[in-house]
């Protein structure tokens, strides 16, 4: 009984991060997000990666990966916790890239905890982290250790090309009036580390922000000086996310 349990709670739950709860909640504000994705392909289009192979780190069912980006690579290798992933990601994407040449290798592990080996085994691919690092701190569950390993993994990527979406901040909204204008909104391009309160309280004040609001812990994720494009995410009714997206180039293997 308890094994059952446990196998329940995981498609479910997937650590926190994904299972049912997450791929429902998705498919039912697919519409909702159509900005957001939007304008992370328009993040990504501007992305030139040096490497032909991608690591796709948090691929879930790829609810948030424009095509467009996945199909630029003639390998991906996406990691996930979530034992729907893989089948969900396939069925949404697999068609795509299998017309497009692309070669899809799925894996349920967890990329964080073994990133180390995970960058040995992938010596020459470009990595993304797909709208993971933000629920870090959820999966922890000690804010003070959640963000050292955050602000560390700059770090351990030195010299690697890569880049995440992620959160930034979210909380609850007066009114979601502005769903349908997110392209109009003012774009945030920042320099990572450098969002100051000032313009911390512009973006509340973007999409009517009310009560309090949680802070993610990524400000540090990228190196200082880092262009980055901060976004928002009409999450659920009344409950918005600002999402910070970001690319390191690195060195040529």
């Amino acid at each position: 009984m308890t094994q059952l349990f446990g196998l329940v709670h995981d498609l479910w739950h997937a650590g926190g991060t994904g299972g049912l709860n997450w791929h429902v909640h998705a498919c039912v504000a697919r519409h909702r997000w159509k900005g957001t994705i939007s304008e992370i392909d328009r993040f990504l289009q501007q992305v030139q990666p040096n490497a032909k192979d991608l690591v796709l780190i948090g691929a879930s069912a790829g609810w948030m990966m424009p095509p467009s980006w996945l199909v630029r690579f003639d390998r991906i290798d996406a990691y996930d916790i979530d034992p729907l992933a893989a089948h969900l990601f396939n069925r949404r994407h697999g068609q795509t890239l299998r017309a497009q040449g692309t070669e899809l290798f799925m894996h349920r592990q967890d990329a964080l905890a073994s990133l180390p080996d995970l960058l040995k085994r992938h010596p020459h691919a470009c990595l993304w982290f797909d709208n993971l690092l933000g629920q870090h701190r959820y999966r922890v569950r000690d804010e003070v250790l959640a963000e050292q390993q955050l602000t560390a993994l700059k770090h351990q990527l030195h010299g690697r090309s890569w880049g995440s979406v992620h959160d930034l901040y979210s909380g609850p909204t007066h009114h979601m009036a502005w769903v349908d204008r997110i392209e109009s909104l003012t774009r945030y391009e920042v320099e990572a580390s450098q969002l100051d309160s000032q313009q911390a309280q512009a973006l509340l004040h973007e999409v009517s922000a009310k009560d309090v609001w949680s802070d993610h812990l990524t400000t540090q994720v990228f190196a200082p000086g880092t262009p980055t494009t901060l976004i928002p995410w009409p999450f659920k009714d009344h409950h918005c996310h600002w999402l910070q997206a970001g690319w390191v180039q690195g060195f040529k293997l």
